[in-house]
C-alpha cells in the first residue's frame, strides 16, 4: 500500500529550491496564540532543509508579530518546537493573523489573509481525513499479518486482500483533490497538493496547474523545477514514443533500444542489489518464456554499480534476454530521463515503440502480454 501526507511532503519532489527573499511590500505576520506568555516563536522557510528567518516572542496578553522579514511566494512554517507548528504559504503582499493555542497548534490554528494558506488547510483536512481511515485499514492489516511475520506467501496474499479497500479509499479522495487543485491551477499552494496523485494517472491536472503556476511564477525557481519535471515526465505518458536508451552489455558491446521495433518490448529496470527487483524476477523470467516466440522481447537496464554483481545475478536469476548498464547506480543516465523514482520499474512498449503501460508485474504482466500477444 502507498499513501502520502501532505503535510510531510515539502520539498523533496520536485527540488523545493531556497532563495534570496528581498523584496518589500505590505507584508505583516502577526497573531495571538493562548497558553503562550513569553513562548518565542520561530519562522521557517521550507526548501531543502528548514531555514529560521525571523522570530517573536508572545507577549502577556498572547500577541506576536513577525517584523524583520519580508517573504517571496513560498512554504513556511511558525514553529514552537519541531512537533508544534502551524504551516503557512506566504507571499511579500499578504497581511497575515494568526490564531490558535500553543499547546496543539498545528491542530487548532487559523489563518486570515492568505488565499494560499487557507487552500493548502483545505488540503490538508482532506488529507488528514483519509489518513484516518488509511490508518484503521493498515491497523487490521497489520493484525493479521503479525502471525505470518515468517511466511512470505501468506503475507503477500493477505496484502493483496486489502489492496481493493485501500484503493475504494484513496481513489475518490484523489479524484477531489484533482478537482481542487484544477479549480486553483494558479495557486501556489497546489504545488504541495499535487504531489499526491499518479502523474501517469492525472497528467492532465499536473499539465493544467503547470500551465497556470508558470504563467502566473514564471520566476520562482520551485514553479520552474515543477515545470521540468511535468515535461519529462508527460513525455513519458502512454502514447509517446519512448526515449532512446543506448548503453553497454556485459561484453560492453552498445545496445540501443530502438534496436527492438517491431517487437513489444518490456523495459525493465532492476539492479541485482535491489531485494524487490530480484523477487520479481521469476515472474519476468516466466514470461519471457511463455511470450518470447510471439514477438516479445525484454530489454534489461541495470542500475548497478560493480559489474562483477550485476553479471552474477544475470547468471543466478536465470536471465537471457538483453542486458545494458552504465554502472553508475542512480546517477545513470537513465534515471532522469525515464524519471524513476523507485526500481524495480518496468515500461512496456508496442512494436512502434510506443508506451503501452508501465510499471506491470506478475499477472497483471501476464494478462497484458495474453491481451496484445494473441
Amino acid at each position: 500500500m502507498r499513501h502520502f501526507t501532505l503535510l510531510t511532503i515539502t520539498a523533496a519532489a520536485f527540488g523545493l529550491a531556497s532563495c534570496s527573499d528581498t523584496d518589500q511590500g505590505g507584508f505583516e505576520l502577526k497573531g495571538q496564540f493562548k497558553n503562550g506568555n513569553g513562548e518565542r516563536l520561530i519562522l521557517e522557510k521550507l526548501s531543502q532543509q528548514p531555514v529560521a528567518v525571523d522570530s517573536a516572542v508572545i507577549d502577556s496578553e498572547g500577541n506576536f508579530v513577525f517584523k524583520n522579514y519580508v517573504p517571496k511566494i513560498g512554504f513556511y512554517r511558525i514553529k514552537v518546537s519541531e512537533e508544534n507548528f502551524a504551516m503557512l504559504v506566504l507571499d511579500s503582499a499578504q497581511r497575515v493573523t494568526v490564531t490558535g493555542d500553543i499547546k496543539d497548534l498545528g491542530n487548532t490554528y487559523k489563518v486570515e489573509g492568505s488565499d494560499e494558506t487557507s487552500l493548502f488547510m483545505q488540503f490538508t483536512d482532506v488529507s488528514r481525513k483519509r489518513d484516518k481511515r488509511v490508518d484503521s485499514l493498515n491497523q487490521i492489516a497489520q493484525t493479521l499479518m503479525e502471525p505470518f511475520r515468517n511466511n512470505p506467501e501468506k503475507l503477500d496474499s493477505i496484502s493483496a486482500t486489502f489492496e481493493a479497500p485501500y484503493n475504494a479509499i484513496m481513489r475518490p479522495v484523489n479524484d477531489e483533490v484533482a478537482a481542487m487543485i484544477t479549480k486553483n491551477a494558479s495557486m501556489y499552494a497546489s504545488l504541495i497538493a499535487v504531489q499526491s496523485l499518479e502523474p501517469d494517472l492525472y497528467g492532465e491536472v499536473y499539465r493544467t496547474l503547470d500551465q497556470g503556476l508558470i504563467k502566473k511564477f514564471p520566476n520562482d525557481k520551485n514553479v520552474k523545477n515543477f515545470h521540468d519535471f511535468v515535461g519529462r515526465t508527460l513525455a513519458l505518458s502512454v502514447g509517446q514514443v519512448a526515449p532512446e536508451i543506448e548503453l553497454a552489455d556485459t561484453d560492453g558491446k552498445l545496445i540501443k533500444l530502438s534496436a527492438f521495433r517491431g517487437k513489444v518490448v518490456l523495459i525493465d529496470f532492476w539492479a541485482s542489489w535491489c531485494g524487490p527487483c530480484r523477487k520479481e524476477m521469476p515472474n519476468v523470467v516466466k514470461a519471457y518464456a511463455k511470450y518470447k516466440g510471439k514477438g516479445f522481447e525484454i530489454f534489461g537496464v541495470s542500475l548497478d554499480k560493480e559489474k562483477a554483481n550485476w553479471v552474477e545475478a544475470i547468471k543466478t536469476d536465470g536471465i537471457t534476454w538483453p542486458q545494458v548498464s552504465d554502472l553508475q547506480q542512480w546517477s545513470s543516465s537513465v534515471v532522469s530521463l525515464y524519471a524513476i523514482q523507485g526500481i524495480p520499474y518496468t515500461v512496456l512498449l508496442d512494436k512502434e515503440g510506443k508506451i503501452i503501460a508501465k510499471n506491470l508485474r506478475g499477472d497483471e504482466l501476464d494478462k497484458k502480454l495474453a491481451e496484445i500477444l494473441k
